[in-house]
């Protein structure tokens, strides 16, 4: 088989970009060791050529629109697709889940004024359009005052939509997954771990742990409603042990298990082409 590997741009890639880039040859590295071909481009190479002629699938970390565009017209399968990429914009992904009981309770509005609508405090914004790349992108709000400010600063960047996130009590896990394979790793998130530190008005981990099966549940029933094949994110732990998810992402860095996850996804990819 010949495959297409498309990386990741490193505007995505805040504070990961090592990591993302591993995971990515990883998986290319697992494809040839099982004897197929790959083929590697860049978004920017892959928006100026097209998709090349002879390609059996196509397995890509990009989220720019423009490279999305090109990806919407593959003829052979994509992991992920084009489509389970943009679900996983903060708007859309709301949407999508807002009535699964999987997320905390949110709200999707304009940064114009759509504070007045909303009365849950503490809570976080985050912005709507894309994932998180710069520490301005979530923010904890504790008032309306709060709220406000934060959606002039995002009005202020060009940034029409948001999300407002009900705040919940308990600690972070991170975890990393395939779809129909499973999770891959699950850790208690510190501060060292963060890339812009938001875990600090969470809890510290309990050392009770969290119930692996009843979030393998939750998350491969979050990734088939967002049509997602790889991805990763992280869940609230309460104090009596209830798992609420904050963050789905697609195709994280795997930076704990990116041997196992290689060999995981390149499974997957061989086998909607085999």
């Amino acid at each position: 088989m010949r495959y297409l590997g498309v990386s990741r741009e490193e505007i995505f890639s805040p504070n990961r970009v090592e990591g993302d880039a591993a995971v990515f040859h990883a998986v290319v590295a697992e494809l040839e060791r099982q004897g197929n071909e790959v083929l590697c481009m860049t978004g920017q190479e892959l928006v100026r050529q097209g998709i090349p002629d002879g390609i059996d699938g196509i397995f890509q970390m990009a989220r720019s629109r423009e490279v999305l565009a090109v990806l919407e017209n593959a003829t052979v399968p994509v992991t992920n697709s084009a489509r389970a990429v943009k679900n996983c914009g903060r708007a859309i992904q709301t949407e999508i889940l807002k009535d699964s009981g999987l997320i905390p309770e949110s709200l999707v509005c304009s940064t114009c004024g759509g504070a007045d609508v909303w009365d849950r405090y503490p809570c976080w914004i985050k912005r709507g359009d894309s994932h998180s790349m710069e520490p301005g992108d979530v923010l904890f709000l504790r008032n309306v005052a709060e709220c406000n400010a934060a959606m002039r600063a995002f009005a202020g960047r060009g940034i029409d939509t948001c999300v407002l996130q009900d705040h919940v009590c308990g600690w972070v896990a991170k975890f990393y997954g395939i779809r129909g394979a499973g999770i891959t790793d699950c850790y208690a998130v510190s501060l060292k771990d963060s890339r812009f530190g938001q875990e600090r008005y969470n809890e510290r981990p309990d050392s009770s742990g969290v119930s692996m099966e009843t979030l393998a549940a939750m998350v491969e029933r979050a990734s088939r409603m967002l049509d997602l094949d790889v991805f990763g994110g992280d869940a609230v732990v309460g104090p009596d042990g209830e798992i609420t998810l904050i963050d789905f992402n697609d195709w994280p860095s795997f930076r704990t298990c990116t041997v196992e996850a290689a060999r995981k996804i390149s499974e997957l990819i061989i086998g909607r082409t085999g």
